[in-house]
Formats: C-alpha cells, structure tokens, sequence
C-alpha cells in the first residue's frame, strides 16, 4: 500500500491510497494547504491499528 499526494485543477491538495497492484482504495478530501494533506497521511500511517472495529451497517 502507499499514498500518492495529488494536486486538483483547482489547487487543492488531497491523497489517493492504492494497493500493492496500483488499484485505488482510498481518495481523501481535498485540502488548501499540501501540509493538511501530509498531515493526515501522516495520521493515518501512525493510527493504523490491527485492533481497530470494523462496524458494519450494511443490514441496517
């Protein structure tokens, strides 16, 4: 997995994370400042946790 920081036609920053085979998963929001963006990639490398809850309304 890795990210891709990006920046839109309207000059905002934002991320796509993508598997190992260059598929997409994951596109951020977009963001003003290139740091915002790198800060929550920052986040999400850090807060990864095998612990963490998957919660599943899709029967709801």
């Amino acid at each position: 997995m890795f990210f891709s920081l990006r920046k839109s036609s309207d000059g905002q920053y934002y991320f796509v994370i993508k598997s190992d085979n260059n598929e997409v998963v994951a596109t951020s929001e977009t963001y003003i400042l290139k740091e915002s963006a790198e800060h929550t990639i920052n986040a999400i490398k850090n807060g990864i946790n095998s612990y963490t809850p998957v919660v599943d309304i899709t029967d709801c």
